[in-house]
């Protein structure tokens, strides 16, 4: 039977669907507070938790007399001078080992083998968990910063008040402070804190001939607040953009300068939402169903979010330490341990969810169900954290919980009012008359 040339195409194979060669990838902004807090180890084979001791200054007694100084003998009256004791001590603390895992679900190579352009793909998701180790190591310093800061302040209209909280068994996500914030974080309240953090040695021990810089860890928007919102400060406060090849800026990440203090801007500090007398943390992504799987986009209620911490931030004020391993015995090769979130690739003892059995008694138990891998074709990546915080030095550290908005919107309307003309952009010449044919 011949063929028409109309049904012809219908013979044809023809994929359902034509991909681009190119894959869009979704872009996040990366930034690392590891190198904003000193960093150490927590040595193999030395228990979970460790004790130390800070020695601590004491003042003198400057509130005793000076005696003069007699020629008399010694007589009844022994030549000793009086004196004014002056004693010292030490503080004791302790840090213990904390650990977390992540990983994902299971990828069939069988299936893997069929998927269009399955090396671009898995090449997104491997640098997706590279990033995912950022985030997590980054939340964790924010959070332990909170918690070991020396000083916690809520911003009230009247000043600075310190509160105590409860995070009631949730890491910073569910907080119920002793008070709520009223007021947004102005410079005032940053100046009271100067006087102090220079004699508690936050600058160190010399600071007569080094102008005394204090570090502040916030967001973007206070920074322009604290800088440039605030046109009462113009003549008092000075804002200095640093050169982006600027020691300042290449070196310490400082974003500017107001006053005593260098500010860093952190893409995604803590913020937190008002229910009750509780916060809520929110964080700036939230995940939600995608074409297929799932896929993170940006949380509103994070930009939204009424309640911010803000820092005076010291890099000692806390020692980040990484669980470390070594090798136990040349006999015994167990597998490198890597703790600060190095993912791997795990392809043995694999299980895929879980079971409900009954156990000798007859009560039900939580099984994982095992899944067969003999023929090595499956497997997931992995990833271990495990840190203790040491507070070395806390009281250089300060939090700051206050309010935040949104800029306010004020439009400005036309000051006369438009008018509209015809406009024809035809570019063809006129048209030739019509000419009446002779009859």
């Amino acid at each position: 039977m011949p063929v028409s040339c109309q049904a012809f195409t219908d013979f044809l194979s023809r994929r359902s669907e034509h991909l681009d060669e190119e894959i869009l990838k979704d872009i996040t902004p990366a930034e690392t507070l590891i190198g904003y807090v000193e960093t150490g180890e927590f040595r193999a084979e030395d228990g979970v938790s460790h004790t130390f001791d800070k020695f601590n200054r004491v003042y003198p007694d400057l509130s005793t007399p000076w005696s003069d100084v007699t020629a008399g003998g010694c007589i009844g009256s022994p030549c000793d001078p009086d004196v004014t004791l002056i004693g010292m001590g030490f503080t004791r603390d302790m840090y213990k080992l904390q650990q977390k895992s992540y990983e994902t679900d299971l990828y069939c190579f069988d299936q893997i083998m069929s998927a269009d352009r399955a090396k671009e793909q898995f090449a997104h998701t491997v640098q997706n968990l590279k990033d995912a180790t950022v985030i997590i190591n980054d939340n964790r310093i924010r959070n332990e910063m909170f918690r070991i800061a020396g000083h916690h302040w809520v911003c009230q209209m009247n000043g600075l008040a310190a509160f105590t909280f409860n995070e009631n068994n949730t890491d910073l996500i569910n907080v119920t402070p002793s008070a709520l914030p009223t007021s947004k974080l102005v410079t005032n309240m940053l100046r009271t804190r100067i006087q102090y953090q220079i004699l508690s040695g936050a600058l160190g021990k010399t600071v007569k001939d080094v102008p005394p810089k204090i570090e502040v860890l916030t967001d973007m928007e206070t920074i322009w607040d604290l800088c440039k919102g605030d046109t009462t400060l113009s003549d008092h406060w000075r804002f200095d953009a640093f050169d982006p090849a600027s020691k300042e800026f290449y070196q310490y990440g400082w974003a500017g300068q107001v006053g005593n203090f260098m500010l860093h801007a952190d893409l995604s500090p803590i913020r937190f939402e008002i229910v009750g007398n509780n916060l809520r943390r929110v964080f700036p992504y939230t995940n939600i169903a995608a074409t297929q799987g799932i896929k993170g986009i940006v949380n509103q209620a994070y930009i939204d979010a009424p309640v911010q911490a803000h820092f005076i931030w010291h890099r000692r004020g806390m020692m980040n330490r990484m669980r470390n391993t070594t090798s136990i015995n040349p006999m015994m090769p167990f597998a490198a341990r890597d703790f600060g979130g190095r993912w791997q690739f795990l392809m043995d003892n694999l299980t895929c969810g879980t079971a409900v059995a009954k156990n000798s008694g007859g009560s039900d138990i939580t099984i994982p169900i095992p899944v067969n891998n003999s023929l090595r074709n499956k497997g997931k990546f992995h990833a271990d954290f495990a840190y203790a915080t040491q507070a070395q030095f806390p009281e250089y550290v300060e939090v700051f919980l206050a309010l935040r908005e949104q800029p306010c919107i004020v439009g400005e309307p036309l000051c006369s009012t438009p008018y509209y003309v015809t406009q024809d952009y035809s570019s063809s010449n006129d048209t030739c008359p019509t000419v009446q044919a002779p009859t």
